[in-house]
């Protein structure tokens, strides 16, 4: 498996906003608002919109983009500037936008997508400084083993441009009971046991469970 972009100039995107509590119906919508106004782009391949499961004021995007240009005219748009306004009063933090490099792309050119809801699992992975190299061995071995099993729909793991320290883990299941299946593999175990080795913190503690309400 090699680990080159099928295409280097796609954009891929995983984004973090942080409602106040007061403010969290209006984020959700304008929120909502961009990305239903981003599927009738073009040069939009995805775009979901995931509410965190125990924190009902964060909100997460993930984001595919056929290439800058494509991202550079969706910033233009009035519902992509009504999310960004959310930073003038509403938000508790700035929109955090991480630019993702997708480290074992399939090997078919990637098209727009029509959304359907499925089980999601977003995991950051914090790796202790110098490790980044060892857990891209470990998910080389592990990623097309994963996309082998019954009910996967999407396994990614992508660097995160400007920190070589984190990595970002975007999987999608046909099912919780897919999923639920996936964590009960010994390949699974064994790949949590070594690549816990590598990271600061601990894999439970940072995965994201988040309902999908795009």
């Amino acid at each position: 498996m090699k680990n080159i972009n099928q295409n280097p100039n796609e954009i891929t995107l995983f984004v973090k906003v942080a409602a106040k509590s007061e403010s969290t119906e209006k984020a959700k919508q304008a929120l909502l608002d961009d990305v239903h106004g981003a599927w009738n782009e073009n040069g939009n391949y995805k775009m979901e919109i995931y509410e965190a499961k125990n924190k009902p004021d964060i909100f997460y995007l993930f984001e595919r983009w056929q290439n800058q240009e494509a991202l550079e005219n969706h910033f233009k748009q009035p519902y992509t500037g009504g999310a960004f306004d959310l930073q003038k009063a509403d938000l508790t933090e700035p929109i955090e936008m991480n630019y993702l490099t997708d480290l074992f792309p399939l090997d078919k050119p990637r098209s727009k997508e029509i959304h359907k809801a499925l089980t999601t699992l977003i995991v950051p992975f914090e790796v202790r400084s110098g490790e980044g190299d060892a857990l891209t061995a470990l998910f080389e071995k592990f990623v097309p083993l994963v996309r082998q099993e019954s009910g996967n729909v999407e396994f990614h793991i992508h660097s995160v441009k400007g920190n070589a320290d984190l990595f970002i883990l975007y999987e999608r299941w046909e099912s919780q009971q897919y999923l639920d299946a996936h964590n009960k593999r010994q390949t699974t175990a064994d790949f949590i046991q070594n690549a816990g080795k590598l990271l600061n913190g601990e894999i439970m503690e940072a995965i994201i469970f988040v309902n999908d309400i795009s």
